[in-house]
This record gives structure tokens, sequence and C-alpha cells, in this order.
């Protein structure tokens, strides 16, 4: 439910505008790359949370919107906004599964790192196809494990943050994402060494709580453990972690 990810991240917003996943300039590079903006395009950031995806497309088209439901996280990405001296950046307090935009407004839409909090995944595929204008691309970057890591590592998201909902497979995505109308032209995984005490941190896990979901982490047996293959390095684990990489076209 929207309050319910309202609750976990307005504590926490000001972690998310520093988060090294999220403001990575190699990981914001692959959005750019997917999403393929042009310098007159109006451009959509759903679940922008504190602005990065957002902030990465503004030198690159005429204008971006960033829509999130937590304000805490906006007012962060205004902030930002400010230093950086943007003036192409707009923020919007609002809920991907029910944009307040007009049909076809957009030349691009993003979304990164947030479906996985979706409750209802298909009216924010809906809402994606509704306001990007045809021929026009979405990309879509999210957490998405494959099957035998993804059953181990839903225990883990739930407790870290209670407002995980679930992580797809790219061949679950890619599903998805054509029955919602879309053309589907890249579908990859893409794997990341995962700092387990800076994801903690991002959301603020108390160290009882952290220490408890790195034991499940390190437990991992048979493919799952193949999968994450978690090792510790000077004391600190360190696992696999996976995205969706999707390039999807509304048709004309």
């Amino acid at each position: 439910m929207p309050d319910d990810v309202r609750s976990r991240f307005a504590p926490v917003a000001a972690n998310y505008a520093r988060a090294t996943f999220h403001t990575s300039s190699e990981r914001l590079r692959e959005v750019l790359d997917l999403a393929r903006p042009q310098p007159t395009d109006l451009a959509l950031d759903v679940a922008t949370g504190t602005g990065n995806t957002a902030l990465a497309l503004a030198p690159f088209v005429s204008r971006v919107v960033g829509v999130d439901l937590t304000r805490e996280m906006l007012d962060q990405a205004v902030r930002v906004t400010a230093e950086r001296s943007i003036a192409n950046a707009d923020w919007v307090l609002g809920d991907a599964c029910k944009l307040p935009f007009a049909d076809e407004s957009f030349d691009v839409y993003t979304v990164r790192a947030a479906p996985h909090h979706f409750h209802n995944f298909d009216a924010f595929l809906s809402e994606a196809l509704r306001v990007l204008k045809p021929g026009r691309h979405a990309a879509f970057v999210d957490c998405a494990p494959p099957p035998e890591a993804r059953d181990l590592m839903h225990d883990v998201e739930v407790r870290r943050d209670p407002s995980h909902v679930r992580s797809l497979t790219v061949p679950e995505w890619t599903e998805r994402l054509e029955s919602a109308g879309f053309e589907v032209e890249v579908a990859q995984s893409r794997e990341l060494d995962w700092d387990f005490d800076d994801w903690m941190g991002n959301m603020a896990v108390p160290p009882g709580l952290a220490a408890q979901l790195a034991e499940v982490i390190e437990a991992a047996e048979g493919d799952a453990r193949r999968q994450l293959h978690p090792v510790r390095r000077d004391g600190k684990l360190w696992h696999a972690y996976w995205h969706c990489l999707i390039r999807a076209r509304k048709p004309e």
C-alpha cells in the first residue's frame, strides 16, 4: 500500500540522496543507455525517490518530471536540484499506479529500483504505457534475482523493508510487459558484487536484525548459495545482487 512505502522511506530519505547504488554514475549510465533520451524530449521518472535518475536525465532532455509517493524524498530532490543549479526538473507527488498526467504526455519513461514495492503491478505497467507517446521507449531497472536466490532473498528483503512486495525474474518481467502492450527490445540481467552493510544502512536496519539477515544469506545452500556466493572480506559480507535492464517500446 502507498502508506507502507511512505512510512518506510520518509525517515531515511536523506540516505537515498547519497546511497552508493542510487547515485553511482555507472548505474545511472545504464538507465540513459536504455532510455535513449533526445534533446527535445519530455521525460518522466517514476518513483524517483531523491531524484537521482531524473537528474541524470536532465542534461539530455528538454525537461524531466520526477514523481514519487513520499514528500520527504522529493524534498531531498528539490535540495539537490538547487545545489546543482538544474533548471529543467520538476517534482510531483504521485503514485506510479495512478499517475497524475494525461495520456501520451511523455517521450521517455524511466523507473529504477522501485517496482518491487508496487502492490498493483499491472496498474503500474498500464499507467506507464498510457502516459508514454506511441513509438517511444520506457526503461525499467529493478532487482531481478534468479528464482532460487529470489526465494531465499525474499525473506531478507521483507524483513529489511516491509514495503517490499516481490522481485520478478527477467522472463517474468518480459511476460508482464508484453501482456501490458509493450514491445520488449532489450531484457537482460546484470549481477553486482553487493555490499550487504551498505544495503542495510540505506534503510537504517538495526544492527541486531542486520546480523540475523546476514546469517540467512550466509546459510544459503544449493543453487541459491551458488548464485549468491556470499563471502566475508575484512569482516564485511558481500554477495551477488541482480537487476533487470529492460528497454520496451510503446507501439505506434
